[in-house]
C-alpha cells in the first residue's frame, strides 16, 4: 500500500513472488479487509505446541530410539511417527515444511544413492515435459514471462531461459535439453566404498573430528579417486548415502547486512556522480568493485557484488555503474 516494489517486499519478509502477487490482487480487489480474512481460511495445525516440541526433540535424535532401523530420518518416517504418536495424518510436503520451519532440514535424508541414480536416469516425466512445452507455447503466443511464471508456477528465471532457448533453436531444443541430466563422477563401486568409509567415521581416516565435515569428505574423495567436488555436492552426496546424522550441521547464516537508509542511498547517489579518483580509486568509471570498497570504508561492511548492484539500483544510479574493470 506504500508503493514498495515486490523485490523489496520479498527480501524484507522472505515471502515468495507468487504470494506477494496474491496479496496484491486481494488488496486491489477487496482492500485490506480481504487480506485479513485469509486467517479465516485454511486448516489449523492439529498438533499443539507441546506435541510439536516433542516432535522436534524426536527428530533431533536417532530414528532408532523410536524403533526405526535407520541412521537418519526421512519425510515418510517422520510422517509415520506423527500418525503413530498423535493419530494425525499429514501430507509429505507439510511434514517437510514442519521440519524445515524448525531448522531441522539437515536431519532429513533421502532415498539411497542407487535408487536416486536410477531415478535420475529415467526419462523426464510426460507431465513435466508438457509443462515446459506449455510455457514455451505461451511465450510464442505473445504472453510475457511474468504471466507464464504466475500461470504455471515456474520461476521467472526458468521461464526466461525457456524463451531464450526456443527463440534460438525452436521447441525441439527444449525437449532435447530436458532429456540430459547430470551424472555423478563416482560410479556405483566408488559410492559403495565411500559409504563404507563414512560408516567408519572421520578419525579412522586421520581426521580430527567426531563428525564428518565437508572438507574432510572432499579430501577423502580427492585422496581416493582424485576428484574434486564442491561443498554443496559433497553434503548432498553424504545425505543421499544415508549419513546425514554423521555430518556436522552447517553453520547458520547470520544476517550481516545493515539497513540501507535513505541517507545512505542519497550519499551513494552523490558519490557515484563524482569521479572515482576523488575517493582514491585508480579509474575514471565506477564499477561494483570500486563502489564496494567505498561503501566498506563508509559503513564498515563488505557487501557482495550482487547486493552492491541492488543498492545502486535503489539509489537510481545503476546506469552509472559500468561492468568494465578498467
Amino acid at each position: 500500500m506504500k508503493g514498495e516494489r515486490p523485490t523489496d517486499i520479498s527480501r524484507k519478509t522472505g515471502l515468495s513472488f507468487p504470494t506477494i502477487r496474491k496479496y496484491k490482487a486481494l488488496l486491489d480487489s477487496g482492500g485490506p479487509h480481504a487480506l485479513t480474512r485469509l486467517n479465516e481460511y485454511g486448516s489449523r495445525s492439529q498438533l499443539n505446541e507441546e506435541a510439536l516440541s516433542w516432535l522436534v526433540s524426536a527428530v533431533k535424535h536417532s530414528p532408532k530410539l523410536h524403533g526405526i532401523a535407520a541412521n537418519a530420518w526421512t519425510v515418510e518416517q517422520v510422517r509415520s511417527l506423527i500418525l503413530q504418536r498423535f493419530g494425525v495424518s499429514y501430507s509429505a510436503s507439510h511434514v517437510a515444511h514442519i521440519v524445515r520451519e524448525r531448522g531441522l532440514a539437515y536431519r532429513l535424508t533421502y532415498p539411497a544413492a542407487d535408487a536416486h541414480a536410477q531415478r535420475r536416469q529415467r526419462p523426464v516425466s510426460d507431465r513435466d515435459a508438457a509443462r515446459r512445452r506449455t510455457a514455451a507455447e505461451m511465450l510464442l503466443t505473445g504472453q510475457s514471462a511474468e504471466q507464464v511464471s504466475e500461470a504455471l508456477n515456474i520461476s521467472l528465471r526458468t521461464v526466461k531461459a525457456y524463451g531464450s532457448m526456443v527463440a534460438r533453436k525452436g521447441l525441439e531444443a527444449l525437449d532435447q535439453s530436458t532429456a540430459r541430466g547430470h551424472r555423478s563422477t563416482l560410479d556405483p563401486k566408488a559410492l559403495r566404498w565411500l559409504k563404507a568409509a563414512l560408516e567408519k567415521g572421520p578419525r579412522t581416516h586421520g581426521f580430527e573430528s567426531e563428525l564428518w565435515r565437508n572438507r574432510d569428505v572432499q579430501a577423502l574423495i580427492k585422496r581416493r579417486f582424485d576428484i574434486d567436488h564442491s561443498n554443496g555436492y559433497v553434503r548432498q552426496l553424504v545425505v543421499k548415502l544415508g549419513f546425514a546424522d554423521r555430518m556436522r550441521p552447517p553453520k547458520r547464516r547470520t544476517e550481516t547486512r545493515l539497513t540501507v537508509t535513505d541517507e545512505v542511498l542519497a550519499w551513494i547517489a552523490v558519490t557515484v556522480k563524482q569521479s572515482p579518483r576523488e575517493y582514491g580509486m585508480a579509474g575514471d568509471h565506477w564499477n561494483n568493485a570500486r563502489l564496494r570498497a567505498v561503501v566498506q570504508q563508509r559503513l564498515g561492511v563488505e557487501y557482495s557484488r550482487g547486493y552492491i548492484r541492488e543498492i545502486a539500483i535503489h539509489a537510481g544510479v545503476a546506469d552509472l555503474i559500468t561492468r568494465r574493470r578498467n
